[in-house]
């Protein structure tokens, strides 16, 4: 059943040509595949498969949907929150009842890439517009915001040194016209495609939800697993003919993961949780009649590492690196963006690269973005300045810490390492089931 699945990965971890880390490092970096083989061909490919043409980027190459497309009327997207491929695939192989081991074979069970950087923010944002992260701009976790003179959280989004609740909201920003491109939603009304959000309730009506989920005709929040599998199932029993797409958002195994890595099994309890419910609540209850037409497919935003606290570069202790950089890295911890006192000069260059030494693969930013590493398209002067000068790839288990971040979390994700990148891809047609 893995043939193809181990065939793909091979080709997904044999990088396109490109200049920005040294050959060695290929083993250790993996590049987000924008040409049919990463997250963000997802939007087109699901209105392809609808029966329409966003006219934006390309779909997932065939393999991942042509054999399961005839006759679809609506889409289901299930995205588990940091539900790697290599860490879904590792527990297949444990002699214990696995939903997503039964159901592959059912469908299609392939790897394909989470995007530069491997974060929730970056991949929600380009699945809620259809665009690459140089256009939509939503970059990192933490960004660097010119206009409010602040490195911000974009999941709250606050300021990230801020003690209180003030949020950038309370400072004038305006959620809804944060991302300078269309919406997924507005897309999909115009072509005459129903979009329903399922979203936990807690975040239904946060800054990023607004952000997010602009012209969605249905947004709905739920309490837990079971309340989302009634409701998704209710949604497809009642609904009519009208092309849809529902998109299903479970955040609970990224929280363990970060929490507490691998320890105590945490992140495969959660993952248990959604998995009994899809099966009771939604599989084994959803009719023959609702059935038909449905395309389901499970994938993720990113996978993870662990990182332990003796993996750490502590910036703020870092004397060099204080000179040197003119604030707090943004981005991620393990795909940070730097702004440099010298710019992007080679003295930046080497200062940065002889501070983080070996843990660390250091590039000027004007290069990446020359290759591409965010996508294409044209970037902003906004957008431009969040990237700063350099951008530090962490290698193995390290990150930059600050804050003492190191203490409170046991597994990160953002970078290019294949256990962040790889993510899955499970679709199958629920006709028959």
């Amino acid at each position: 059943m893995y043939t193809k699945a181990n065939e793909l990965e091979a080709y997904l971890r044999n990088n396109p040509a490109h200049n920005l880390w040294p050959a060695e490092l290929n083993r250790e970096l993996m590049w987000p595949r924008y040409d049919g083989y990463s997250i963000a061909n997802v939007p087109a490919t699901i209105a392809r498969v609808l029966g329409r043409d966003l006219e934006l980027g390309q779909p997932l190459d065939g393999i991942y949907w042509q054999p399961l497309s005839h006759g679809v009327n609506k889409v289901v997207v299930l995205l588990l929150d940091a539900m790697g491929y290599l860490q879904l695939t590792n527990l297949f192989a444990l002699d214990e009842p696995c939903l997503w081991r039964e159901l592959a074979p059912r469908g299609i069970y392939l790897p394909m890439t989470s995007l530069c950087p491997s974060t929730t923010t970056t991949v929600l944002a380009t699945l809620a517009t259809g665009e690459p992260p140089i256009r939509h701009g939503m970059l990192g976790y933490e960004l660097w915001l010119a206009q409010f003179g602040t490195v911000a959280d974009m999941i709250t989004p606050k300021a990230s040194y801020s003690p209180g609740r003030e949020t950038l909201e309370d400072w004038g920003m305006i959620a809804e016209s944060f991302m300078p491109v269309q919406s997924l939603g507005q897309r999909m009304a115009e072509l005459g495609i129903r979009t329903t959000g399922l979203i936990p309730a807690q975040y239904l009506t946060s800054s990023l939800s607004r952000m997010l989920y602009r012209g969605f005709e249905r947004q709905i929040g739920y309490s837990d697993a079971r309340e989302l599998m009634s409701t998704l199932r209710g949604l497809l029993e009642n609904d009519d003919a009208t092309p849809g797409y529902y998109f299903v958002y479970w955040s609970t195994i990224d929280t363990a993961m970060h929490r507490y890595g691998n320890a105590g099994g945490y992140w495969q309890s959660e993952l248990r949780s959604i998995s009994k419910a899809l099966r009771t609540d939604f599989m084994n209850k959803l009719t023959p009649q609702a059935r038909r037409g449905v395309l389901f497919a499970m994938t993720a935003d990113h996978g993870w590492v662990e990182t332990p606290v003796e993996t750490a570069h502590d910036l703020e202790h870092d004397e060099l690196l204080r000179q040197e950089l003119l604030g707090p890295y943004s981005g991620e911890s393990r795909a940070a963006y730097l702004h440099c006192l010298h710019g992007d000069s080679d003295r930046s260059l080497e200062t940065v690269r002889c501070a983080l030494g070996g843990d660390f693969w250091v590039l000027k930013i004007e290069d990446a973005l020359a290759a591409n590493l965010w996508g294409e398209g044209e970037i902003s002067a906004e957008v431009r300045i969040r990237l700063g000068h350099l951008l530090a790839l962490a290698r193995g288990q390290h990150y930059l810490d600050r804050q003492g971040k190191s203490q409170r979390m046991r597994g990160r994700h953002g970078g290019l390492d294949p256990a962040e990148m790889l993510i899955p891809w499970l679709a199958l047609c629920l006709d028959g089931m």
